[in-house]
């Protein structure tokens, strides 16, 4: 009898372990069910073939760089010569150079590092242009650009400059 009852048992236990993993089988498909009835396995699988939106890429106001368009760029007493990778500027009675590009923010401002040079008597052909640091910072609106000068060793603004694009400008040059 002893084995009768052990087979019993056995089978009583099969059944119940069986049942127990319909049941739980059961939750894991409930538990994993989208809100719509239809199973998570499912629902993902029509998600991933569904065809996808391009999201608008936004960039922020500082990513967006703009070049300041090459050529002269003139006005009264300051001449402006943007060239690929900085440009050159001759005042009345001095120079200055911008060793880097011309880019500006979304909104059309720049500040860019440069040097700046006073000139005064007789210019020597051949030498070296040097000069103190500066800071050319400014605005560009459609073809006209503002322009401020700074010395950065003094903290010293020099002037404000509007310039028109593809314009000569007018100098006074200092003998």
């Amino acid at each position: 009898m002893d084995t009768k009852r052990i087979i019993v048992a056995t089978h009583l236990l099969a059944l119940l372990l069986f049942t127990v993993g319909i049941t739980e089988v059961g939750y894991a498909v409930a538990a994993t069910t989208h809100p719509d009835g239809v199973p998570r396995v499912a629902a993902d699988a029509q998600r991933r073939r569904a065809p996808r939106r391009k999201a608008k890429r936004r960039m922020s106001k500082q990513v967006q760089t703009r070049y300041v368009p090459e050529g002269t760029w003139g006005g009264p007493h300051v001449r402006l010569q943007v060239r690929e990778g900085g440009a050159e500027i001759e005042f009345d009675c001095a120079h200055g150079e911008i060793g880097a590009a011309l880019t500006t923010d979304a909104e059309g401002r720049f500040d860019l590092p440069g040097t700046f040079a006073r000139e005064g008597g007789p210019v020597h052909v051949g030498r070296e242009r040097s000069g103190r640091p500066a800071r050319y910072s400014g605005r560009i609106e459609g073809q006209t650009l503002t322009l401020t000068v700074r010395l950065t060793d003094t903290d010293q603004a020099l002037d404000t400059f509007t310039l028109t694009h593809n314009s000569e400008g007018r100098l006074w040059k200092c003998r």
